[in-house]
C-alpha cells in the first residue's frame, strides 16, 4: 500500500515542486515586492488598446514565421508538409505547452499532428530539437548585438553578459554533439550492442537526421536567420506593449532585456515560467528605472496574449478530434 502511494507521489514530485516555486514567487511578488496591487490593475486598464492590438498581431505573425522555419527543416529531411498543416500543429502545440506540465508536451502534440507526413517520431522530435536550437541561436545573436547599446557598466552590474556566455556555451556544445560524426559513430555502435537491439532503430534515425542536417548546413544557417528576424519581432511585440503602458524606454534596451528575460524563463523550475517571468522583468526593467507595477503589467499582458492563442489552439485541437471521429465513424 505504501509503495503504491509513494509511486504516484514520486512521479508527481517535479510538478509539485514547480507549483510550489511558482506560488512562492508570485506570493513574494504580490505581498512583499509590490506595494499596491491596485497599481497593476490601474496600469493595465489605462493601456492603449490600439498598441495592444498591434502587439498581438505581431505575436501571431511570429508564430507563422516559426511554422515556416519548421517547414524548411522538414524539407531538409525530405519531408514535404503544407504550411497550413504546420500552422495548425503549431497552434495546437501552444495549447499543450500552456496547459500541460512539461516543456515537451507541445512538441509531442506537434509531432503527433503531422505523424501521417513524418511517420518516425524519433526523426520528428530531432527536427523539433534543431528548430529549438536555431531559435535560441537567433535569440542569442540578437542579444549579443544589442548589448553594447546599453553600456558595459550595466552589462557587468546585472550579470547579463555572464548569462549569455553560459547560454552560448550550452548551445554550441549541444550543436557540436548533435552534428558531430563522432556522435554518429557512437550511436551506430550502441545500436549494434548485444541486448540493445531495440535501440538500433532509434540510433539509425538519429544518424539519418544528423547526417541530413550536417550535409545541408545552409538550411540550418537560413533557419537561424529566420529565427533572428522572428526574435526581433518578439522584441517589437514587447516594446509595443511597453508603449501601450507608457513605459518610456528606448527600443534598443528592449533588444537587450527581452532576450535575457526569455532565456531566464526557459529555466524549468516553475510552471510555464510563472513567477520566474515576473522576477526577471521586475529585476531587469528595474535596472532602467521602470516602476515595478509597470514591469509586472508588461509581463502579464504578454502572458495573457499567449494564453489567448493557447485557447485558440485548444479549439483547433477539439475541432480536429471531432472531424477525425466523424471520419472514422463514416468509414
Amino acid at each position: 500500500m505504501t509503495a503504491t502511494v509513494k509511486g504516484p507521489l514520486r512521479s508527481h514530485l517535479p510538478l509539485m515542486v514547480k507549483i510550489a516555486v511558482s506560488l512562492g514567487l508570485i506570493g513574494y511578488l504580490l505581498f512583499i515586492q509590490i506595494d499596491n496591487i491596485g497599481d497593476i490593475r490601474a496600469a493595465v486598464s489605462q493601456a492603449d488598446p490600439a498598441l495592444l492590438a498591434l502587439a498581438f498581431a505581431l505575436n501571431v505573425i511570429g508564430y507563422l514565421m516559426c511554422s515556416w522555419r519548421w517547414q524548411l527543416l522538414l524539407r531538409a529531411q525530405q519531408f514535404v508538409v503544407p504550411l497550413i498543416e504546420l500552422i495548425r500543429a503549431y497552434t495546437i502545440g501552444i495549447f499543450f505547452n500552456s496547459f500541460l506540465p512539461g516543456v515537451m508536451s507541445g512538441d509531442l502534440m506537434r509531432a503527433m499532428d503531422i505523424s501521417d507526413r513524418v511517420p518516425s517520431y524519433t526523426r520528428s522530435f530531432l527536427i523539433l530539437f534543431v528548430e529549438r536550437l536555431t531559435g535560441m541561436f537567433g535569440l542569442l545573436l540578437l542579444a549579443v548585438i544589442a548589448l553594447p547599446t546599453i553600456g558595459w557598466d550595466v552589462v557587468s552590474r546585472t550579470g547579463i553578459g555572464w548569462m549569455l556566455l553560459v547560454v552560448a556555451a550550452v548551445l554550441i556544445a549541444l550543436t557540436a554533439i548533435f552534428l558531430s560524426r563522432y556522435m554518429r559513430a557512437i550511436a551506430s555502435r550502441l545500436g549494434r550492442l548485444r541486448g540493445l537491439g531495440w535501440l538500433s532503430g532509434i540510433m539509425e534515425r538519429i544518424n539519418e537526421t544528423s547526417m541530413a542536417f550536417a550535409t545541408r548546413m545552409r538550411v540550418v544557417y537560413g533557419c537561424v536567420g529566420v529565427s533572428f528576424v522572428f526574435q526581433a519581432n518578439v522584441v517589437l511585440h514587447y516594446w509595443l506593449i511597453g508603449l501601450a503602458l507608457g513605459i518610456d524606454l528606448p527600443l534598443m534596451i528592449y533588444f537587450a532585456i527581452i532576450p535575457v528575460s526569455l532565456f531566464i524563463m526557459m529555466i524549468p523550475a516553475s510552471v510555464n515560467g510563472i513567477g520566474i517571468r515576473e522576477q526577471a522583468f521586475l529585476y531587469l526593467f528595474g535596472q532602467f528605472g521602470v516602476a515595478g507595477e509597470l514591469a509586472i503589467s508588461l509581463a502579464w499582458i504578454a502572458f495573457a496574449m499567449v494564453m489567448v492563442q493557447a485557447v485558440v489552439g485548444g479549439v483547433v485541437f477539439a475541432l480536429r478530434r471531432k472531424r477525425s471521429k466523424t471520419a472514422v465513424a463514416g468509414s
